[in-house]
């Protein structure tokens, strides 16, 4: 409450003249003293940086998705701040300060997101909480979510004069059903499903009519009855194909009379008089550019508006064959084996080799590790990494059908290893089954003749006369016989680097059966008996939108063992091909490649093997969209995994740990990779040194680090 009103005491009295002079001095220094006053007390609008924000009452529906909602922002980390104010507005971000016009049309975008998936009484306010010294404020949503609304009823009309397939697909697997809570973008998402259906069954001109479809919430049930209206015009048919050759006046002025149009024909999914399919067409034009020996151009379904009469879709592809013989060089960059290779090669490509789209090709390609062992690449007792392989190859592309693909090869191949080199003659057949849009199988037999020579100075470095046995059983010829089936799942939304998405693989082997039933023929064939199985699954996950950072999870797990009559025979192995192996730039990435194992020798390998791998991608200078440094990515990665010579020498204290930090750079083959794997658990270290805490950790842990390069994600 304010005081009361005291008036102030009259003035002293004086001359007239001297107290009008006097009373317009003290008029000028009370003006200059109260603009000085405001200048110092008026405050301009008072600005709080948002340190936090949460919610409260969410119980049905996750934050990310609320946040997603939001144009409030938290004020970012540091990092985020130093990029955004010291080196470029383009990125990272500035701070974020409160705004309630901003906060007031955040809670309407909420209430209505709520709405949407049918939380019509939902109750959404804000708290906010300043710290003391009055320069930030937490803000929280509190939230009532209260009775959320199911779907009673939901019908599908204008769905007339169809098959029953039609219908059977439509009900197979919804995207929302009766019973559910009402979700308005599920419910976007089930027209889209039908909508791909219609397109599918030979309606690529149905509409959904929005006009008279509803959705409607009821005062006496509290719950939703849906309408989903459909117009689906006429059934549209394949019509004829019209297949045109592009010449290039130049180089070859005549259309090559070898690519027949029967070799296009045959990769349609479809023919003329069969109902109008949309995936049909898209799957026709990836048969076509699987082929090899063209590029399409173009290929063209023209479907006739919905005023014309025809009911009928012409197909015309335009192609232009490439060079029938090509030979060239080639520079080799892979990680294969977990190691960056560099080689070089020469190749050699004749395509419609007799026709039928039909390739063949040779390469003979030289590729290593260790450079630094020129020029002795080969030599047995060296520590070089080497391989040289010579291959005759000729693939198939249409087998029984456009869906099965064949390929034969032979080779020669020269596999140096540190314990060992191989001499290795190889015949190979395979086959490729798309069995559905993302399912591929594949087939392979494979029949080689192994000659094997171990580095002597590999035999004596260890005492274990087990290890000793190991590797001396390296010596010993082998024949193989080797089936092998592969199912993979690839669910992926990029080749190179997928950011959402998964791939599933499963692979099972089998050596022995064909050495087993010509036993009687070639009694003494050094042949093993086994059977193999490897699983890996890889996870990929945007965690911040647009492709700035992405969360990569890989699980891999593998067992094989000897059968038969090899199970007791100690001088049969299975052929260090098919052996296990960890370390490395794809694998546990605080060792080198092959030289982690839990039990045994690294060189040899084992027979049971798990990894474990996260890492999160950060294309941390996105912002620039300048086509070079936005090229950049950051890696955080941890591994966890071992290799096992036998099963029953697993332990659990025993899977191993790495850490490291990893570069990429986008190129158009696929990213360059480099990283830097040091040890966090090392179970080979005597008790006492094992963990990271343990050790040295300049001394020692970074000191042990380990660099890797490699062409594309490690997984």
């Amino acid at each position: 409450m304010l005081p009361p009103h005291r008036p102030f005491p009259p003035p002293p009295s004086c001359p007239r003249r001297r107290c009008r002079g006097r009373r317009n001095i003290l008029l000028a220094a009370a003006l200059l003293l109260t603009a000085a006053a405001s200048a110092q007390t008026v405050p301009g609008p008072r600005r709080y940086e948002i340190s936090s924000i949460a919610f409260e009452g969410n119980a049905s529906l996750g934050r990310n998705d609320l946040v997603a909602q939001l144009s409030t922002k938290e004020t970012p980390g540091f990092f985020s701040r130093f990029l955004h104010t010291s080196i470029s507005e383009k990125l990272g971000r500035k701070n974020e300060y409160l705004s309630r016009a901003t906060l007031g049309s955040d809670l309407k975008r909420l209430k209505t997101y709520y709405e949407n998936r049918g939380f019509s009484e939902a109750v959404i306010d804000t708290a906010l909480a300043y710290d003391e010294g009055g320069e930030s404020v937490d803000v929280t949503f509190r939230i009532a979510e209260g009775y959320r609304s199911i779907i009673d009823s939901l019908a599908y009309t204008g769905i007339v004069n169809t098959s029953g397939v039609v219908w059977t697909e439509i009900l197979s697997s919804p995207r929302i059903v009766v019973g559910d809570p009402f979700d308005a973008a599920l419910l976007e998402e089930e027209v889209a499903r039908v909508m791909k259906i219609f397109s599918n069954a030979g309606y690529p001109n149905a509409l959904f009519v929005r006009d008279s479809s509803w959705a409607r919430r009821y005062t006496s049930t509290r719950n939703y009855r849906v309408r989903l209206s459909f117009d689906l015009g006429r059934m549209y048919f394949f019509g004829p194909v019209t297949i045109r050759q592009e010449v290039d006046s130049l180089r070859d002025p005549l259309p090559r009379e070898d690519i027949t149009d029967d070799i296009l024909t045959r990769q349609l999914t479809y023919v003329p008089g069969q109902h109008y399919s949309v995936e049909d067409s898209v799957t026709s034009v990836s048969n076509l550019n699987r082929l090899g020996i063209f590029d399409l151009r173009r290929m063209s379904l023209l479907v006739p508006p919905r005023s014309d009469t025809s009911v009928t879709v012409p197909t015309l592809i335009f192609f232009r064959p490439k060079d029938r013989h090509e030979l060239g060089p080639e520079l080799i960059v892979s990680d294969e084996g977990g190691q960056l290779n560099l080689g070089a090669g020469l190749g050699y490509t004749h395509r419609n080799f007799f026709g039928g789209a039909r390739i063949f090709s040779t390469h003979l390609r030289f590729r290593t590790q260790t450079l630094r062992e020129f020029p002795n690449y080969f030599g047995k007792n060296t520590d070089a990494v080497s391989n040289l392989d010579l291959t005759f190859e000729l693939v198939q592309p249409y087998v029984f059908s456009n869906r099965v693909k064949g390929s034969w090869s032979f080779s020669f191949i020269v596999d140096k290893q540190k314990p060992y080199r191989q001499n290795i003659v190889r015949n190979k057949f395979g086959f490729t089954n798309r069995f559905t849009e993302y399912t591929n199988g594949f087939l392979d037999w494979t029949l080689e003749a192994i000659g094997s020579e171990t580095n002597d100075n590999y035999i004596g470095d260890t005492t274990d006369l087990e290890i000793q046995r190991q590797r001396r059983l390296l010596q010993h010829e082998q024949f193989n016989s080797i089936l092998s089936f592969t199912i993979q799942r690839d669910k992926s939304n990029d080749i190179f680097s997928p950011s959402e998405g998964f791939i599933h693989s499963a692979t099972f082997d089998e050596a022995g059966l064909f050495p087993l039933l010509i036993q009687g023929v070639f009694p003494n064939l050094p042949s093993t008996q086994f059977y193999r199985v490897s699983l890996i699954g890889r996870w990929y996950t945007e965690v911040s939108p647009h492709r700035y950072s992405i969360l990569a999870l890989k699980a891999k797990g593998g067992f094989e063992e000897k059968y038969g009559e090899s199970r007791s025979d100690t001088g049969r192995a299975i052929p260090q091909t098919h052996r296990f192996y960890a370390g490395g730039g794809s694998s546990v990435r605080g060792w080198n490649s092959r030289d982690l194992i839990a039990s045994g020798d690294p060189q040899y390998g084992g027979n049971l093997a798990l990894e474990g791998s996260v890492e999160l991608r950060t294309n941390i200078l996105q912002g620039l969209h300048d086509g070079l440094f936005d090229k950049i990515w950051l890696v955080q990665f941890v591994d966890v995994g071992n290799v096992w010579a036998e099963a029953s020498d697993f332990r659990f204290s025993e899977f191993a740990v790495a850490a490291g930090l990893g570069f990429r750079y986008d190129t158009f083959f696929g990213p360059f990779r480099i990283d830097w794997g040091f040890r966090v658990y090392n179970p080979a270290e005597a008790p006492g040194r094992q963990w990271i805490t343990q050790r040295k950790l300049f001394g020692q842990t970074f000191k042990e680090g380990i660099f890797h390069f490699g062409i594309g994600h490690a997984f």
